[in-house]
């Protein structure tokens, strides 16, 4: 009896997970990547004559699937998390504001830590702390971030705590944001508490460590030396037998009419254009009525952010203060093309040196886009004039990287997960063979990518395993 097969297009974290479990399952797996070299947005690139990631530095450390993949792939004795003295700023007026003690995700759990901090005003506090006795947040089938985070706190705390943890981090507009998908953790807390800071309050212990919570001993980000990339080669490398193509894109699914099951690790827009372009087993032309052409509406609805990273290596003998934080935060309402400022050589003990630093600068995010409409030359001109402002500066840099990223983001807008629903529902008349994975889907953090792309594969087991060879699913 043959191997079942699958044909899993996009070599990123998603397909690349996924084809790691069914290859050691024993199954026959291909995989195709349309461009040159693996990881999708995860990858590293020189700056000056180090590699640097050139996408996510990072992790969540609070979900064990990233850290149970390293374990598996031999990497977790060189997981390593941030060594800043400070979790992060946050400007505003012109100033940077430690973010305050015992906030998860913005939302402040000790209104005491919170008036130790000049970053919201006294008049912002107390519309804050309203949230504990206000009524309960009226039952919608899903608000956005915004709505209801304005609605318990108040817009000052909301512009510049709430949108800089949720929003910026996630190249979002939260007042157009799913709370239910992007957001889970505050949608659990109203549902253990009319006040949103009491009901974060009461599961901060099941929330695990963020930032700005410091837990003692708890990290909450885990990143690689080296890169984060070094998860792709590991798993690269454990694919050893599979067939891996790289440059190799696909246009037509029909071609795949003998495989058992057929997996689109691939951003919603190209997954749209898969879908509409034909699938299944009789090669005529496919008929864009019923499921095909709902999946591909809904694919097609999925909206995109694009964003921009610049990172400079400055000497430490220009600059004008310790750079003694994981970064800065930019709410939306600062005004900045920045939306976040990493000091990696302070985040991370693995890129310190003595006469340097090295510092992202992220721009971009839903609804900004004018670091798109800039030249390479003229993005850094800008950001390192913000930069310069904040932090000041006298000297050149002494190498420079500018990566683009454009529909990088996907937008996980009010009522996502019900048409997340609808959309394997029509895939599932359409061809159950056929499933989705990746950011655009079921989170964009990396351990629930890996999370969502070790279920797929676990699906795809069930309806047809052969005796298991290799790693127990």
């Amino acid at each position: 009896m043959s191997r079942p097969s699958v044909v899993i297009i996009g070599g990123g974290i998603a397909g690349l997970t996924a084809a790691y479990d069914l290859h050691q399952a024993g199954w026959a797996v291909t995989v195709h990547e349309a461009d040159r070299q693996w990881g999708g947005k995860i990858r590293t690139s020189p700056v000056g004559d180090r590699p640097v990631d050139a996408g996510p530095d990072a992790f969540l450390a609070r979900v064990d699937h990233g850290h149970e993949l390293c374990r598996e792939l031999g990497l977790d004795g060189e997981l390593t998390s941030p060594v800043a003295p400070v979790p992060a700023y946050v400007h505003a007026d012109d100033r940077l504001h430690e973010l305050p003690a015992g906030t998860m995700l913005g939302v402040p759990t000790d209104l005491d830590q919170l008036r130790h901090s000049a970053l919201i005003s006294p008049a912002g506090i107390e519309r804050a702390a309203a949230d504990l006795e206000l009524a309960p947040t009226p039952v919608r089938p899903d608000p956005s971030v915004g709505a209801v985070c304005r609605e318990r706190l108040g817009d000052e705390l909301t512009d510049l705590l709430i949108d800089p943890l949720i929003g910026a981090i996630n190249a979002s507009d939260i007042d157009h944001l799913s709370l239910n998908a992007a957001a889970p953790q505050l949608a659990a807390a109203l549902r253990t508490d009319s006040s949103l800071i009491r009901g974060m309050a009461a599961i901060r212990a099941s929330t695990g460590a963020a930032i700005g919570s410091r837990d003692a001993d708890k990290p909450v980000f885990y990143g690689l030396p080296g890169g984060i990339a070094r998860i792709i080669d590991r798993l690269v490398e454990e694919l050893a037998g599979a067939e891996l193509r790289l440059g190799s894109p696909v246009t037509d699914l029909d071609r795949f009419a003998d495989a058992d099951a057929i997996i689109l690790a691939v951003p919603a827009f190209v997954a749209s254009d898969l879908i509409g372009g034909g699938v299944g087993r009789t090669g005529r032309p496919a008929d864009q009525t019923g499921p095909r052409r709902r999946a591909v509406e809904l694919l097609s609805s999925i909206e995109y952010a694009g964003v921009s990273q610049v990172v400079v290596e400055l000497p430490i003998s220009g600059l004008e203060r310790v750079l003694d934080a994981s970064g800065i935060l930019f709410p939306r309402v600062s005004g900045k093309t920045m939306t976040a400022c990493t000091w990696l050589s302070t985040k991370w003990a693995h890129y310190r040196r003595p006469a340097s630093v090295l510092i992202r600068l992220s721009a971009g995010r839903f609804g900004d886009n004018r670091h798109a409409e800039l030249s390479d030359a003229e993005l850094v001109d800008v950001v390192l004039g913000e930069l310069g402002s904040v932090i000041g500066f006298d000297q050149p840099p002494i190498a420079t990287r500018v990566v683009r990223w454009p529909r990088a983001f996907p937008q996980y807008t009010p009522g996502h997960n019900d048409r997340l629903a609808a959309l394997r529902e029509h895939l599932a008349e359409l061809d159950p063979r056929i499933s989705v994975v990746g950011a655009p889907y079921d989170g964009i953090g990396i351990p629930a990518v890996i999370a969502a792309a070790r279920h797929t594969a676990g699906l795809h087991l069930d309806r047809r395993s052969p005796a298991p060879q290799g790693r127990d699913l």
